[in-house]
């Protein structure tokens, strides 16, 4: 190699190509996130810029535009959005209704934008900018301002300042801004699978002297997890366990029967339709959930249940009674949970400690 290739990959190594940036453009130091139809949940909103740099508006309960704010590390030049919320109903008979957006946002259109409102005005001096992230059901914005307001500063513009029609005002007419973005998410009348409103986690349990020794479960996207991975929905297994045959002995005698079982998933559609139908029969907030694996002696049982809350403090919710027997009481995870899988391991080896 040359030394002036040699050089030259040197220097890229120390000044890495991070996307367009333009220092010249304040970066915001506030955010908003709020709405403008009524209460909602936002629990995860990341906004990442051209810099490699992020922030998340996930300010929790919102219902108003700006909306609840909380100072940002700084964030430039926006270049994606993903994030979940979700819609509070305004009975308490009704259910929630969930929302998620990932997509794109036009940086170089982002920058005209952000320089016109920079530049529009006659006196202003722009700083302290903002960035507010507003929801409207499944409809999201994007805005950013410098908190001009004509009771306490002179808002006035330069002629020709904004030839494309760029600054618009504020939902409560109070501020200039400038669209950033704006477009619809998904909606669902159920949790999306994996979001922060339905984290499913596996989870091996051990059961007297039977533990889980290793145990792989392949999602729908065919990736492979192992216990404490989070997971969308299971379709195929690989289970290992062993199960301690003298526990009363010393530990350099215990002896072990060793299991494994693999196997796939039948019917992906009512193994998902069950769970929801579980989730819907609980009488709480479901905080986590779980495919818990473990067995005793050569039984294997793989289920998916959920831990929640009530109103009332220290309470634990319950699970309505399925007349299609899809869930049930297991004394060994001390809750209900759907019943995805039963079967006998084949014993593969005995072993000593």
């Amino acid at each position: 190699m040359s030394r002036i290739l040699i050089s030259l990959v040197m220097l890229l190594a120390v000044f890495p190509f991070t996307g367009c940036t333009d220092d010249s453009i304040p970066r915001a130091k506030l955010g908003n996130a709020g709405s403008t139809d009524g209460p909602y949940g936002i629990k995860e909103m990341v906004v990442s810029d051209t810099s490699g740099g992020f922030s998340d508006f996930a300010y929790g309960f919102v219902s108003s535009y700006p909306g609840a704010y909380a100072t940002i590390s700084g964030l430039g030049i926006p270049t994606h959005v993903k994030g979940y919320w979700s819609k509070h109903p305004e009975s308490t008979t009704d259910s929630p209704i969930y929302y998620r957006i990932d997509s794109a946002i036009n940086s170089k259109l982002a920058t005209e934008k952000m320089k016109a409102l920079e530049n529009a005005y006659k006196n202003f001096e722009p700083s302290g900018a903002s960035v507010q992230v507003v929801v409207d059901k499944a409809h999201l914005k994007i805005f950013y301002t410098f908190s001009c307001f004509s009771s306490s500063d002179d808002c006035s513009k330069k002629e020709g300042s904004d030839p494309n029609g760029w600054i618009v005002r504020s939902p409560k007419d109070i501020t200039d801004v400038v669209v950033l973005f704006s477009g619809d998410g998904e909606t669902s009348l159920k949790p999306f699978p994996t979001s922060p409103y339905d984290n499913r986690i596996i989870r091996a349990v051990n059961v007297g002297e039977t533990v889980v020794s290793e145990a792989t479960l392949q999602d729908v996207d065919l990736v492979s997890h192992e216990v404490n991975d989070q997971i969308v929905l299971p379709t195929s297994f690989s289970v290992n366990w062993r199960k301690k045959l003298n526990p009363d002995a010393e530990y350099s005698k215990w002896q072990f029967d060793n299991y494994q079982l693999t196997g796939d998933f039948s019917a992906l559609d009512m193994m998902e339709e069950s769970i929801q139908a579980y989730r819907n029969a609980m009488n709480g907030y479901i905080k986590t959930s779980t495919f818990d694996i473990f067995a005793e002696d050569e039984n294997l049982v793989i289920t998916y249940s959920a831990d929640c809350l009530t109103d009332t403090p220290g309470q634990r919710c319950n699970v309505a009674e399925d007349p299609k027997k899809r869930w049930r009481y297991f004394d060994e995870l001390g809750r209900h949970a759907v019943v995805l899988f039963e079967g006998k391991g084949t014993l593969i080896a005995h072993s000593n400690q």
